[in-house]
């Protein structure tokens, strides 16, 4: 009988992961439980205090599906900031909790895809290297095709005549996207769904309200992590600019130069490593301010660090180039009510900032 497996919610990201973890060994990965208030009142109960929040929503995540699932396998994706030590803390909870399970970490700091392939193929020791580079070729194309298509819904997602339309056919693409058999099928199937999107029907004006999202991961990723702001905005008419995808932050990880262009992009403004993605928020808030976005959304899971660090200079990118931006830190207490009041305020004075330079 397979081994049940299950992994925190990461937003879309789940299914890629699915794909690999399944293909590649011989488990039945399955949807963790929805998180809920009580899923992080349980986990931040069980966590220290100062630890990110990200910490205490997963644990929760954790402590969900092995209450109330049959998975005895819990993976942690792992890499950047302190995401890579999660596994190591989180088990030592869980187990002092009197649970019993397997713990598998996908990925380390020193992530490539040999290091993957040797994590894997110590629980399958039948997987070939060459079996694992096509199921890793199907997996990054998936991804590849996803984050494109997510992309295009975000700018446009506020226009749709049909509403409703492109979360759709979205959420259509990734029932697809589990049955393809391989690259060549994953390619074909994110070109069909391409050709959807545009054929979708929008009425966007010609110089709307474009908003640009950075942060650390688990806050832009994960919409439980940001109480949804993506689908407020979107409902709200703005055109979200989000370069931050599961594609820029695998490339960006792998890449031993990665560092040193994200510090050549940051405009002089950071010339160090600072932590975290941190590095890549100040290069894309930066890079969003040069291309005209009208304000900049920083989110950041409370008592993270390298994000804390960053707001001093995103402070005088936003002042040096004209670029209003509000900064949202989410906790466990997090209130949508309070933080759509602020976005609201956010929005008007970027209206009537936007109807001041037409005059």
């Amino acid at each position: 009988m397979k081994k049940i497996a299950v992994m925190p919610n990461l937003g879309d990201y789940n299914i890629p992961l699915k794909i690999l973890v399944e293909r590649c060994l011989d488990m039945r990965v399955i949807q963790c439980p929805p998180t809920t208030k009580k899923t992080v009142e349980v986990g931040a109960k069980n966590s220290p205090d100062t630890i990110c929040t990200p910490y205490k929503i997963t644990l929760g995540n954790f402590i969900d599906c092995l209450e109330q699932t049959d998975a005895t396998v819990l993976i942690m994706p792992g890499i950047a900031c302190r995401l890579g030590l999660y596994d190591v803390l989180q088990k030592q909870a869980l187990e002092d909790l009197g649970y019993k399970f397997e713990m598998l970490v996908l990925f380390d700091y020193a992530a490539n895809a040999m290091r993957l392939y040797n994590t894997l193929s110590k629980y399958n020791s039948g997987l070939t290297e060459d079996d694992f580079n096509k199921v890793l070729d199907t997996v990054v194309r998936i991804v590849l095709d996803m984050d494109e298509l997510a992309d295009y819904r975000r700018r446009n997602g506020a226009f749709e005549i049909t509403k409703g339309e492109f979360e759709k056919n979205y959420k259509a693409y990734l029932v697809k996207a589990l049955e393809v058999k391989d690259a060549a099928e994953a390619k074909k199937l994110g070109a069909e769904y391409k050709k959807v999107f545009k054929s979708i029907k929008v009425v966007k004006p010609k110089k709307p309200i474009r908003i640009g999202l950075i942060g650390d991961l688990y806050s832009v990723f994960e919409p439980h992590g940001n109480c949804d702001i993506e689908r407020w905005l979107a409902a709200n008419g703005v055109e979200i600019v989000r370069d931050m995808d599961l594609t820029c932050t695998v490339k960006t990880m792998l890449d031993l130069g990665s560092l040193k262009q994200l510090i050549a992009s940051s405009g002089g403004y950071v010339d160090y490593h600072i932590g975290g993605v941190a590095n890549i928020t100040v290069s894309h808030a930066y890079g969003m301010a040069k291309r005209g976005v009208d304000g900049l959304i920083h989110m950041k899971a409370a008592s993270c660090s390298p994000e804390i660090t960053a707001m001093s200079i995103l402070q005088n990118i936003s002042r040096d180039l004209d670029t209003p931006i509000i900064y949202l830190t989410f906790d466990t207490e997090t209130s949508e009510a309070g933080l759509h009041t602020r976005l609201e305020a956010f929005l008007d004075m970027l209206n009537m900032k936007k109807v001041k330079c037409k005059k």
